[in-house]
């Protein structure tokens, strides 16, 4: 299998990154493994999506560390390479958390090429254009959601956080890294204009109700075909403490510790499933406080370094297994239909 992953910065990978662990999986599973950066795209009149791709050297690489080392050192090999002789194409970049100053590439549209051309794109890019906003979670039933807001109004966004009479989270819309994410006290006079303004400068503000259950921490569990990533009996869970920084802005950092995947999860995966697999979202992480879904992350989703640090696992392996069968079936059936559209994967 050749598998390719799209990223931010091939120079930037860091051992702890979800990309690193999946990609060092299929090394060591004897398949041929590329990066490109997100910059390095181009795409030509003919419909082909070119990269200037790099792998590492052929050697067994201990950890992640030894292989991001490689993959980021002059001995790596750089190659310009059509993305649409790859049997995977796995996109792990977010076009909408780059800053002002450095506009978002536009992986959807280079993603979609190569999907209309027969390439396995994960994620589709037509389901990463439908939740790339936080608007996406108003699709899912209300009961496994928070009560929120998309507002640029001020007097609206006001009125919103009177009427939950309780605290709340302000946040932009689009994601940018954390920054700008703030809590809110019941009442909280203080500093809201001035709040908002910081918020909204940029563009629409989500005002979000905030759940008592986020004092011990939101639960990450990583989906794979919209089912919990398990090996064995180990489900990929873990419970994470965001630290918080002035005026309750988030800081970015976390504690991770582990804990258990019960019934409250099981219901919202379930919830969860028939759009995951209607959009094809493969990999995506979920948030989840007490009984509620806080956020989807359909672009990047990460925690597998916390998995095997908490639990002595590695997903990774479950993953690639699993994009392996998904090319053996794209071959089986290509010359008849294609598996995906007849959910056959």
């Amino acid at each position: 299998m050749r598998i390719c992953f799209v990223v931010a910065d091939v120079h930037n990978q860091q051992p702890t990154f979800t990309s690193v662990y999946l990609a060092l999986a299929a090394h060591r599973r004897g398949h041929e493994v590329r990066f490109v950066s997100v910059d390095d795209l181009s795409f030509l009149d003919d419909n082909n999506v070119l990269g200037i791709t790099t792998r590492v050297r052929a050697a067994d690489y201990a950890t992640p560390a030894d292989y991001a080392r490689a993959l980021a050192s002059e001995e790596a090999v750089v190659e310009e390479e059509t993305l649409g002789r790859f049997d995977v194409v796995f996109l792990r970049y977010n076009p909408v958390s780059e800053g002002e100053a450095r506009p978002g590439a536009p992986l959807i549209d280079f993603g979609w090429r190569l999907r209309l051309a027969g390439t396995l794109v994960v994620n589709d890019p037509e389901g990463l254009r439908r939740a790339g906003s936080r608007m996406y979670l108003a699709d899912f039933p209300a009961d496994v959601r928070t009560r929120a807001l998309v507002s640029r109004s001020k007097s609206r966004l006001k009125a919103f956080l009177r009427g939950l009479d309780g605290p709340a989270v302000l946040k932009p819309l689009a994601p940018r890294g954390g920054e700008h994410v703030f809590y809110l006290r019941r009442r909280q006079v203080s500093n809201l204009n001035q709040i908002i303004t910081a918020v909204t400068k940029q563009g629409y503000a989500l005002a979000q109700e905030y759940l008592p259950e986020a004092e011990q921490g939101e639960k990450r569990l990583l989906l794979l075909n919209a089912e919990p990533l398990r090996v064995g009996d180990r489900v990929a869970i873990y419970r994470r403490r965001t630290v918080s920084g002035t005026n309750g802005a988030k800081a970015g950092a976390s504690v991770r510790g582990k804990c258990d995947f019960g019934p409250v999860e099981s219901r919202i995966c379930d919830i969860l499933r028939p759009k995951l697999l209607a959009d094809g979202l493969y990999f995506v992480a979920v948030d989840i406080v007490g009984d509620r879904i806080l956020e989807l992350n359909v672009f990047t989703p990460g925690g597998i370094h916390a998995i095997a640090a908490l639990y002595g696992v590695d997903v990774a392996e479950v993953v690639i297994a699993d994009l392996e069968r998904r090319v053996r079936l794209r071959a089986a059936y290509r010359t008849t239909f294609d598996p995906e559209a007849a959910d056959v994967v």
